[in-house]
């Protein structure tokens, strides 16, 4: 029994001349690595380069249509690589928007990407033998980075690796997985770029309301589960539009919108925030329908992912805003779940917001007011906080919300008080080993206490202000930065009791 498979490159296209050559030619050529020859050797690989150029006013267009040209029935192809390796059926696909058009964004670029085999195929089932197993992958890539020459092969390869559920399903079929990437140029964004690298796979489950723990551009994700999902959130153009999207029962598919972007005041506005974040939106949207997270990690990277300051979308994303869509998203798949009408759940009850800092707050802003409603105190390691402001008042809030020392959280005091405070200093130094190890090393993050002033004053305060019982059960939402504290942030939560993925999560 032989297996197809199909993977469409998708690529969006606006105003890349200066890459689009370089990163086309990298999905274009890419091959099998020596590794997997055997172990996909009744594997048939069909690979279309789906590239969707999206208004451009550059001469991308122009570059598209030569390399379509250069590269008819891969005429050059095995001239310029080992024919052996080589994935041969590869074909390079084309769609633009209308001359004289707008851009439409990212979204609806890579949208209109994903149907090009489509429409350019008759046959458009991926199961026409049901003796041949059929498999079909999106493969997403930017038009400024590079692909490895064996990415598609070892992200195949780790997909059907995954094997078959308890229904009989195979587990491809609601992965998400990335890959492991460097920069272009070498060591920019250095602590983002190792942090996303050196994710285990309980990590990039437990941090996914920090970041998107996958990066977009190294996403292999089966296509029918991709539709199901109803693809990226694409910006309404008309009143209609944006008035399908601000009704709950008008799609069958979670969209991740902040109530923020729907309350334009101007008629007939079209928020421009829908244009970003597209990765954002659909990475929780994959997470709530209850998609997996798989990152693949090999011995060289598989993606070079390009950094050009203030000239990626992403770079023009406001903090605010990210912060805004990952509370949205934490809302409506941690503190709501599956059932909204629920209202018993652990964290309707009340929980508790780590760091009373300027990440707390905007987290508190961004909740809605039903869930901002059960917020019962923040908690924090700084004394001028807890002693001096004591309670953050917020006209838009409605009352006063308690600033408590995180001590008082332990579920049991006797190992967690303010004698056994860690402190540490932020820093986004490049560290020697790993980085990103959440245990304090011996030495590195001494044991401060409080001088015992503080620590009464402290004390009286809160004994006052709420239950002790209350606040030991109370779950966690951590908004301080991780691994920027030589682990003292991550002693400190972890003194608490709580187990994270149930009653404690890092938003920040």
């Amino acid at each position: 029994m032989g297996t197809i498979v199909k993977v469409d490159v998708i690529i969006a296209v606006h105003n890349a001349q200066e890459t689009l050559e370089e990163t086309v030619k990298s999905a274009m050529y890419q091959e099998i690595p020596s590794n997997l020859l055997t172990s996909l050797s009744d594997v048939t690989f069909d690979v279309a380069v789906c590239c969707y150029n999206d208004a451009s006013t550059d001469k991308s267009i122009e570059i598209l249509y030569a390399l379509k040209e250069e590269y008819a029935n891969n005429a050059n192809v095995s001239s310029q690589h080992d024919e052996s390796k080589l994935l041969t059926n590869t074909t390079l696909l084309i769609g633009t928007a209308k001359e004289g058009s707008i851009s439409r964004g990212a979204g609806h670029a890579r949208n209109e990407a994903v149907k090009l085999r489509d429409i350019n195929t008759a046959d458009t089932n991926d199961n026409t033998d049901n003796d041949v197993k059929c498999f079909h992958f999106l493969c997403i890539l930017d038009s400024d980075d590079i692909m490895h020459p064996t990415r598609i092969a070892e992200q195949t390869s780790a997909m059907m690796s995954l094997g078959y559920g308890e229904q009989g399903k195979h587990l491809s079929e609601n992965a998400l997985m990335g890959c492991q990437f460097d920069r272009i140029p070498n060591d920019s964004t250095w602590h983002y770029a190792t942090w996303a690298n050196s994710l285990s796979d309980e990590r990039i489950v437990l941090e996914q309301f920090r970041e998107c723990t996958l990066l977009q551009p190294t996403w292999f994700v089966s296509k029918s589960w991709f539709q199901s999902l109803g693809g990226w959130l694409e910006a309404p153009i008309s009143s209609e539009e944006m008035n399908k999207l601000k009704s709950i029962d008008s799609s069958n598919h979670y969209r991740l919108v902040h109530s923020s972007e729907l309350s334009n005041t101007i008629p007939d506005a079209m928020p421009t925030t829908l244009r970003l974040a597209e990765d954002t939106r659909l990475f929780y949207a994959h997470v709530r329908a209850g998609g997996t997270l798989h990152l693949h990690r090999t011995s060289a990277p598989l993606v070079s992912y390009r950094h050009r300051v203030g000239m990626s979308q992403s770079s023009g994303t406001p903090r605010k805003l990210l912060l805004q869509l990952r509370t949205k998203a934490w809302e409506d798949i941690v503190f709501f779940g599956k059932n909204r009408s629920d209202n018993t759940t652990l964290w309707s009850r009340g929980f508790a917001i780590w760091g009373a800092g300027r990440d707390g707050k905007d987290f508190l802003k961004a909740l809605s007011p039903e869930v901002a409603s059960c917020v019962v105190c923040f908690v924090d390691v700084d004394s001028n906080k807890i002693e001096k402001i004591q309670f953050y008042d917020n006209p838009t809030i409605g009352r006063k919300i308690p600033i408590l020392h995180f001590s008082l959280l332990a579920k049991n005091p006797n190992e967690c008080n303010v004698e056994n405070v860690v402190f540490g200093r932020v820093s986004k130094e490049k560290k020697v080993g790993n980085a990103f190890h959440t245990i304090v090393q011996k030495g590195t993050t001494p044991k401060c206490k409080e001088p015992e002033r503080k620590k009464r004053k402290t004390q009286s305060i809160h004994d006052k202000a709420i239950d002790p019982n209350i606040l030991r059960d109370l779950p966690v939402v951590v908004c301080v930065a991780m691994y920027r504290t030589n682990g003292a942030l991550e002693s400190n939560v972890a003194s608490t009791g709580r187990i994270e993925g149930k009653d404690l999560w890092h938003i920040s």
